[in-house]
Formats: structure tokens, C-alpha cells, sequence
């Protein structure tokens, strides 16, 4: 039974994390065709899209605290519904106002709730310890998957569906899916927080835990957002924010700059995404791996930052062809990972009563850094006339997110400071 039910999760879960990316992927597929839909300049309809980035991060602190109190299941509802309503208000109207502030206050919101902090929340409900990992391994697989198999479908529907049709489409689609978390909701009522595990200080490491109900854990910190811990962890994750947004916003013109746009440049652009996407999925399985091996988690967000930073480093001073496909493959592995291990840290910090909050608190500075990344990445693309600043900006960032993680892992396991000095936390 505990296996049909994990099953059941994970597929679930991996469905919303690929239906997700429709959301940014039409947008991004059609952003040509929207500029003439709405008769706005491209600018205009760039800084939508960077804004869209600062509202995901925003709701994602939101969405975060929704999970505490409501269930990850009465947030996937609101996601799925949110997004049916803005498809929907798309296909009914060619207001660019309309559009505007459907996208910014409907679709950033369905975003935030159909991805990473729900899902995780989800996760930790009804999956057992010894399987958690693994399972959130396989439901961010859902990204990988939408990024492989959904752009394709977009680019090819963009010549045949018309913007309105597509939101048509695609409105159904998210009502649909909606039904799921509405009989989940139905069938367990207002969800009831799961016990959580802590141990007192002042047992030694050989006696067992006792199950504590979470209203006499420790409170969240007053000035929770100046404990070192969450300061390094949300410096670290930032990292994340900008490659995220070099591979969504820069990359593309980079390799066309480096092959100075001649007839191969389609074929190693779409073959370097390919090869992203696939081993972005290979490499969560490896890190889930590593991550279940009970490896230190700043460590391992460490090397994977060390490796983002030399691989962006390749490209720069080996601007070649070959390197093209090679960056995608190395870049990829670690795409993911620093999701995954972020999302464990978030539980670790303050106690996974505060998960939610504290995992969308660091994705709003992860959608803060990405945001900071696309203005000063063109800036520099401007004033600089090349993409090599731009690199070597990026480069840099993952190396002061690689120290902010080395530090994180230097700081002790029983700080004084954590909790009161009443519990002790791992970074497992």
C-alpha cells in the first residue's frame, strides 16, 4: 500500500512539474508572436518577463507559508486553478494590460505553487523517510522532462495555433488536472501537520529520537532572515538564480555570437539544449544519489558551483564549437542539484515545520538574482558589444556561491545560536 501511494505521489508530482513548464514556455516559444499580438516592443514585452521572475519569487515566500498552514494539496488546487484562469483570460481578451496583469498576478502565482515548495511539502506528506529523496529526485525529473519534450511541441505549434487558441488549449488542460488535488483536499480534509523528529542536545547520539508534536518545537527565530545559516544558504542559492537565468536569457545569443550565427550555429544550439535537458535529468539522479549516501549537503553544493564556474570559465577563454555541446552536458549534470540539496537545507535550518516558508523565502532571492542577471547581463552585452563579460559575470557569481556554501559547512553542528541552542541540526 505504502508503495502504491508513493507511486501514485511521485507520478502525480512529476506530471505538475512538467505541465509547469508550459506556463514560462509558451511565453517564451511565443514571444515573437506576442510582440505582434499585443503591438508592444520587444523591450516592453522583456521586461514583462523579468518581472514575471521577480512576482514567481515573491509568491514562492508566500506559497511556502500557504504549505505550512493549509497542506501542499489546497496550493496545487489554487496553482492548477490559477492557471486556468489566466490561459483563459489570454484567450478571451487582446488587452497587453489584460495580459499583463494575468501573467504577473496569475500565472507567476501557478508557477510558484505547481513547483518546487509544494511538491517538496507533498513529498514529505505522504512518502516515508527512506523514500523521500529518491521521490523528489524523480518529480523534478518533471522539469527536465517539459524542457525536453514541451518546447519542441511549442516551437512547432507556434506556426499552426494562434496565441488565443493555444491559452484555449491549454486553460482546459489546467482545469482538468485541477480535479486531482480537489478529491485529494475532499477525501483528507484540512491536513494535519505530520510529526516531526527532533533531538534535545543534551541526549547523546546513541538514544533514539522521540516523535514531538510540532506546536512545542522552537518558534521561528524572530530575525530568522539574519541567522547565518539562512544568510549563506540563501547567498548560495542565488547561484542558482543567475544560471538559471543566463541559460533562460543569455545563453542562446552566446552561442550564436560564438559561431558567428554560420549554418551550424541552429544545430549545436538545439543539440547543446538537448543535451542540457538530458543530462539535467541523469545528473538529479546522481546528486539524489549522492544526497541519500548521507554526503555533507554544502559540500556537495560546493563542487557543484565549482564545477558551473569552470565550465562557464571553458566557454570563455575556448569559445570553439565543440566546447557548445560540452558545456551543455557539464552544466546540465549540475542544473538540478542545487535544487535538490537547497530543498533539504531548507528543512534543516529552523525544523521542517518551517520548510515551506523557509524554501520560498530562498526562491524569492534565487528569483531576485535571476532578475539582477538579465538587466546587468544586457547592460554588459550593450556596453561591452560581446557576451564574453557577461560569462565571466556569471563565473563569478558561481564562485561566491561556491564560497558561501564552503562556509556554510564550517559552521557547527550545534551553534549556540541554533534554536535556542535546544536542538541539535544535521546537514545529512
Amino acid at each position: 500500500m505504502r508503495a502504491i501511494q508513493t507511486g501514485l505521489v511521485v507520478g502525480y508530482g512529476f506530471i505538475v512539474m512538467f505541465i509547469s513548464t508550459a506556463i514560462k514556455g509558451v511565453y517564451q516559444v511565443y514571444f515573437t508572436s506576442l510582440v505582434d499580438h499585443y503591438a508592444v516592443s520587444i523591450e516592453t514585452m522583456a521586461l514583462v518577463g523579468g518581472f514575471f521572475g521577480l512576482a514567481q519569487g515573491i509568491y514562492s515566500a508566500l506559497v511556502g507559508k500557504l504549505c505550512d498552514r493549509c497542506g501542499a494539496g489546497h496550493v496545487l488546487l489554487s496553482g492548477m486553478l490559477a492557471a486556468a484562469c489566466a490561459f483563459l483570460l489570454f484567450s478571451s481578451s487582446n488587452s497587453f494590460m489584460t495580459f499583463v496583469l494575468g501573467f504577473l498576478l496569475l500565472a507567476a502565482y501557478a508557477v510558484a505553487a505547481l513547483t518546487f515548495v509544494p511538491v517538496s511539502i507533498l513529498i514529505d506528506r505522504y512518502v516515508i523517510p527512506e523514500r523521500r529523496q529518491f521521490a523528489y529526485v524523480l518529480t523534478t525529473n518533471g522539469i527536465a522532462a517539459g524542457l525536453m519534450i514541451l518546447s519542441p511541441l511549442w516551437i512547432y505549434l507556434d506556426g499552426f495555433i494562434s496565441w488565443p487558441m493555444l491559452c484555449a488549449i491549454l486553460a482546459g488542460v489546467f482545469a482538468c488536472l485541477a480535479i486531482v488535488p480537489a478529491l485529494l483536499n475532499w477525501m483528507e480534509g484540512i491536513r494535519v501537520p505530520e510529526k516531526v523528529i527532533v533531538q534535545p542536545a543534551n541526549i547523546s547520539s546513541k538514544s533514539k529520537p522521540k516523535p514531538v508534536s510540532p506546536n512545542i518545537t522552537a518558534p521561528l527565530p524572530r530575525y530568522w532572515y539574519l541567522d547565518r545559516r539562512f544568510v549563506l544558504s540563501a547567498l548560495a542559492f542565488s547561484g542558482c538564480g543567475t544560471s538559471m537565468i543566463f541559460i533562460d536569457v543569455h545563453y542562446v545569443p552566446t552561442i550564436q555570437e560564438i559561431l558567428s550565427q554560420n549554418e551550424t550555429a541552429n544545430l549545436f544550439t538545439g543539440t547543446s539544449l538537448s543535451l542540457l535537458g538530458l543530462a539535467e535529468a541523469v545528473g538529479s539522479v546522481l546528486i539524489g544519489y549522492l544526497v541519500a549516501k548521507k554526503v555533507s549537503l554544502p559540500l556537495l553544493l560546493c563542487l557543484l558551483y565549482i564545477v558551473r564556474c569552470i565550465t562557464l570559465m571553458a566557454l570563455a577563454l575556448w569559445p570553439e564549437p565543440m566546447m557548445v555541446p560540452l558545456f551543455g552536458i557539464f552544466f546540465g549534470i549540475t542544473y538540478m542539484g542545487t535544487v535538490i540539496i537547497i530543498s533539504r537545507l531548507a528543512g534543516s535550518i529552523f525544523g521542517y515545520r518551517y520548510k515551506g516558508f523557509i524554501f520560498g523565502a530562498f526562491f524569492l532571492i534565487h528569483q531576485i538574482s535571476g532578475l539582477l542577471t538579465a538587466w546587468l547581463g544586457g547592460l554588459l552585452r550593450v556596453y561591452c558589444g560581446s557576451y564574453f563579460p557577461v560569462i565571466c559575470f556569471v563565473a563569478i557569481w558561481m564562485a561566491l556561491s561556491a564560497a558561501a556554501s564552503l562556509l556554510l559547512s564550517m559552521l557547527k553542528k550545534n551553534d549556540s545560536s541554533d534554536n535556542g541552542g535546544r536542538y541539535q541540526v544535521k546537514y545529512e
